[in-house]
């Protein structure tokens, strides 16, 4: 019997180490609030796998934590160990949210914990007392009430309080219907500040610029704020409570900031060029060379500097020669404080001139509005003129220019003392005959020049294709000294595929992974190239949702490999024939 007993409790030990507890934190919970959900078991487990919270918002998790202790108690030693994995999660909107059972591994057994189920209700409006309270409330400051479409403000939501706080928790963030929004960081650090002769405890809690996208009279919906605030307990007398702390508790109250209106008025008779920007605002422009050689690339910056909208100013209409190919911009920015310092916003074009001649690309027009003057402003950027000099990967191809001779015999000249005199008919017949025959010959002279240039632009393309894509991979290396870990990918991406495009002709509708291996197994490329460009490319696109501290990690060694495929693809590719 004894032995039986013992063995019942070892089994009820073993039975309750090996049980997967569920815990939340609070229930019922209010609609928006973040939620602790915690999954623990009394032993070391593995392959964790997480349950269907059924339209509960998981903010983060699982997070894994293990906790360990060891006593000596009457000679002998005992140690113990728990696992916990955490969830933090939101509720959108009220109801009952059923989770599904979680599972781990221990001992090479599956363990499940039980379901759950947790019931979200909506958050109980604050109070008159709560609202009014002088000793905790929410003040909104707004830079200006009355603006234009697409002007700026700048809101600050600041916390006064008298009273003992022991943390704060945003419930409720306002909507912004009509705005373009853009956080500002904030110091979570109290202050002392003196309003209406009265001392606070003060806090920035949320600063934000706002955009107006629409006319009328917009409205900033409340922010409600969730506090916790440390109150002495009347009722315990009990002078050891009070010693060791024990007197206080803490109670949740909630407040909320006063909506605030916004009156927008739109832009009478705006320019027929203006794009909405809205501010104080600069434009120049540059070019980093004057004098190139057909086909090779040169660089066209557009900058605009200046206070307001900046960061929403779209791609310009820039009038460049026919004749040169324009690449889409590559636009990068600097915004501080949202548009209210000066920002800088760079718009960077690459250019390949195709024939020789001077070229000029005029002044381009920038008009805003100005909101302190109230008046729409232009700006011009400077002109530039270019002088391309012959290529000489053209010369031969421009000697068909040439063979048209003229001379007295093949073609006759409009002499200007031009003398009328009477022929007859025959002499009409002759010269139609003579016209007709020679029509179709034309007709071939200037179809065939037209099919040289053409296959000299495609062969120049090709030609120039390795070094577009070293000069965009120098970008790429500009972006790593800036720790601009976005733009660094994006560099790289293009390059690859403005190469692969260039390179065999393919248009920008056709660009694939697919037409990648097609068009390299047609021309007898090596797998080792061809694998090596599509991970690139991959690498590239994955990068996105790679935290920033591995992405910095690993742009010094993408960057050498991005040149040394585009290297070994061109000395490969200059064995075959691509037309």
């Amino acid at each position: 019997m004894k032995k039986l007993l013992i063995l019942f409790l070892i089994f009820v030990k073993y039975s309750s180490s090996q049980e997967l507890k569920v815990s939340v934190d609070k229930n019922p919970a209010i609609v928006g609030e973040q939620i602790l959900i915690q999954y623990t078991i009394n032993q070391k487990g593995d392959n964790f796998k997480s349950p269907n919270f059924n339209g509960l918002r998981i903010l983060s998790g699982p997070n894994p934590s293990t906790q360990s202790s060891y006593s000596f108690v009457n000679g002998k030693s005992e140690s113990k160990i728990s696992t916990t994995y955490s969830f933090y999660a939101q509720a959108t909107k009220a109801g009952k949210y059923k989770f599904s059972a979680a599972s781990i591994t221990v001992d090479n057994k599956k363990i499940n914990s039980n379901e759950y189920e947790l019931t979200v209700v909506k958050g109980k409006n604050p109070t008159s007392q709560n609202s009014s309270d002088k000793n905790l409330f929410i003040k909104v400051e707004v830079s200006k009430k009355n603006i234009v479409v697409g002007e700026q403000i700048l809101v600050i939501y600041k916390l006064y309080t008298r009273l003992d706080l022991q943390n704060t928790e945003l419930s409720k963030i306002p909507d912004l219907n009509g705005f373009w929004s853009k956080d500002l960081e904030t110091s979570s650090r109290f202050k002392r500040d003196v309003l209406d002769g009265t001392a606070y405890n003060t806090a920035v809690i949320k600063k934000s610029v706002l955009t107006a996208q629409k006319k009328g009279k917009l409205t900033i919906d409340p922010l409600e704020l969730k506090c916790g605030v440390r109150t002495q307990n009347q009722r315990n007398n009990d002078p050891f409570a009070n010693f060791f702390g024990n007197n206080f508790q803490v109670r949740e109250q909630l407040v909320s900031s006063k909506k605030i209106d916004i009156n927008v008025s739109a832009l009478e008779n705006p320019p027929t060029n203006f794009n909405g920007a809205v501010g104080s605002m600069n434009i120049s422009s540059e070019l980093d060379m004057n004098e190139i050689n057909a086909n090779e690339a040169l660089t066209y910056k557009l900058t605009i500097t200046g206070t307001g909208n900046i960061d929403l100013i779209e791609t310009p209409t820039i009038t460049f020669p026919v004749d040169f190919e324009v690449y889409e911009p590559n636009i990068s920015e600097k915004i501080f404080e949202g548009g209210r310092k000066r920002s800088i916003k760079t718009f960077e074009y690459l250019l390949i001139p195709r024939f020789e001649g001077t070229f000029d690309i005029p002044a381009y027009e920038f008009v805003y509005f100005d909101n302190k003057k109230n008046k729409f402003e232009k700006k011009y950027s400077l002109s530039h003129k270019i002088k391309v000099e012959k290529s000489l990967q053209n010369e031969q191809n421009q000697v068909i220019q040439k063979t048209v001779v003229k001379s007295k015999e093949d073609i006759n000249y409009i002499f200007l003392n031009t003398k009328f005199k009477k022929i007859d008919s025959s002499e009409i017949k002759n010269h139609i005959f003579y016209l007709l025959f020679a029509l179709p010959i034309i007709l071939l002279i200037l179809i065939n020049f037209y099919l040289k240039k053409i296959n000299t632009k495609v062969f120049d393309k090709n030609k120039n294709a390795n070094k577009i894509a070293l000069k965009r991979l120098s970008r790429a290396q500009a972006c790593i000294n800036e720790n601009n870990y976005d733009k660094f990918f994006e560099e790289i991406e293009k390059a690859f595929w403005g190469y692969f495009s260039d390179k065999f002709n393919v248009s920008a509708s056709d660009l694939s992974k697919e037409n990648i291996d097609i068009y390299f197994n047609k021309y007898e490329i090596e797998d080792k190239i061809k694998d090596k460009f599509i991970s690139i490319i991959n690498t590239c696109e994955l990068a996105r949702y790679t935290p920033a501290i591995d992405k910095s990690q690993r742009m010094d060694e993408i960057l050498k490999q991005s040149k040394e495929t585009i290297i070994k693809l061109e000395i490969e590719s200059k064995w075959k024939s691509y037309f």
